[in-house]
């Protein structure tokens, strides 16, 4: 019983992992849009 319990933590816990990886990535892309805009610089 225990081991099904750790199981689904950790099948749990990826989608939570991605997420957050997700928002991290978006974030940074949002900045550097905002930065290369107040900028007049093109992002590639």
């Amino acid at each position: 019983m225990d081991n099904v319990f750790i199981y689904g933590l950790y099948i749990l816990i990826w989608p939570a992992i991605t997420l957050g990886v997700l928002v991290l990535i978006c974030t940074a892309t949002y900045r550097d849009i905002k930065r290369a805009k107040r900028n007049n610089e093109e992002i590639l």
